[in-house]
């Protein structure tokens, strides 16, 4: 039977390397979970773009997250974009794009840094941002987009109003919640 030579250097150089090789599988796997446990978050390629950031985009915003598995800024953004996917109930809908695997999506959007993250409403790029922003800062960007009830009360009433029906306008903002959860969120 051979006799292994190893040096200790080379023994630890080895299993930091398994360790890190471990990581990233762990991190790989927790990441799939997420992304497959949710109804509101999709993995994005050329053949679902359509259908999930258009089309889905002319229902609810969508925020696309472009990221990459080598990328740290984006394992610590993830978990966060996954949990306020949840926490907003469908109001909108999480859209990530692996720009290893989906270089012509990136290319298309000059996708240059990442992690980078834009808005879609009604098959269109509205707002991004890029880097890891803190949750606060990221409830901030999505409540600028998400759609409150008030303002589909507003946007009757003005619909009321301009068709010569202003009680009626009245009596809907009148009985308008003056807070709601989706202000709180």
């Amino acid at each position: 039977m051979p006799r292994w030579n190893f040096k200790p250097a080379a023994i630890t150089v080895y299993l930091a390397l398994i360790d890190t090789l471990k990581g990233k599988l762990r991190i790989r796997t927790d990441i799939a979970e997420t992304m497959t446990q949710s109804q509101y978050i999709y993995e994005v390629d050329t053949e679902n773009y359509g259908r999930i950031v258009v089309e889905g985009s002319r229902s609810v915003p969508v925020l696309v997250d472009f990221w990459a598995e080598w990328c740290q800024p984006c394992k610590l953004l993830m978990p966060i974009l996954a949990r306020l996917a949840e926490a907003y109930q469908g109001k909108f809908i999480l859209a990530k794009i692996n720009t290893e695997e989906q270089q012509a999506i990136a290319a298309e959007f000059g996708i240059r840094s990442i992690p980078t993250v834009k808005l879609f409403r009604h098959g269109e790029p509205v707002d991004e941002f890029m880097g890891a922003l803190p949750e606060s800062e990221i409830r901030a960007f999505l409540d600028r987009h998400i759609p409150r009830e008030s303002d589909q009360l507003v946007a009757q009433a003005d619909q009321l109003i301009q068709a010569g029906k202003t009680e009626q306008a009245v009596k809907l903002i009148e009985q308008a919640p003056i807070s709601t959860e989706e202000e709180e969120s």
